[in-house]
């Protein structure tokens, strides 16, 4: 029974190493996914239904979303003297999961079109309209092409001095 068992933590250990060696990430089932978002372009200022964003990873064989992530609807929520600000909609990411890691779209990784529902919170000065923080919230609404049946959610933390946005969250890719 003991050289079973050390047989079993063998192959256990080879798998494991097998699967470094391959990027260890995998284009289907459930996937971590981390890396920064950038606006391209803010569209008109009083609709934010024009903004584009960047979508792109850290690299070193982290899984990420590479492609484009637009705004699709806005609804303004909560508005208090404060500075807290709230709002919902809809945003939609075209492009690919990056699942190994190497910060660019390779053939056999799933791309297409996400549809996500979105929750935002943050805090502005609003005598100089900057943003003191913010955080978002997206649940993954459907899929096309290779992400078609994709569930998941993916959560955004505002980086305030940069402009830029830190992103992860887990997609399930069937």
């Amino acid at each position: 029974m003991r050289r079973q068992i050390l047989w079993l933590v063998a192959v256990a250990a080879i798998g494991a190493a097998a699967l470094v060696a391959a990027g260890g990430a995998s284009a289907t089932g459930m996937t971590q996914v981390d890396g920064i978002q950038a606006l391209v372009d803010a569209g008109n200022p009083f609709d934010a239904t024009d903004d584009v964003y960047s979508m792109d990873g850290y690299g070193g064989g982290r899984p990420a979303l590479i492609g484009s992530w637009y705004t699709r609807s806005f609804v303004l929520g909560v508005v208090t003297p404060s500075g807290v600000v709230t709002s919902t909609g809809t945003e939609e990411f075209v492009g690919c999961l990056d699942a190994n890691g190497n910060r660019s779209c390779d053939g056999g990784e799933p791309s297409g079109t996400i549809g996500f529902a979105y929750e935002f919170s943050g805090k502005y000065d609003f005598a100089t309209g900057a943003e003191d923080h913010g955080r978002c919230h997206h649940a993954i609404t459907g899929g096309t092409d290779g992400f078609t049946g994709v569930t998941g959610d993916v959560r955004f933390k505002d980086d305030p001095v940069t402009g830029c946005a830190f992103y992860s969250g887990h997609l399930n890719v069937g």
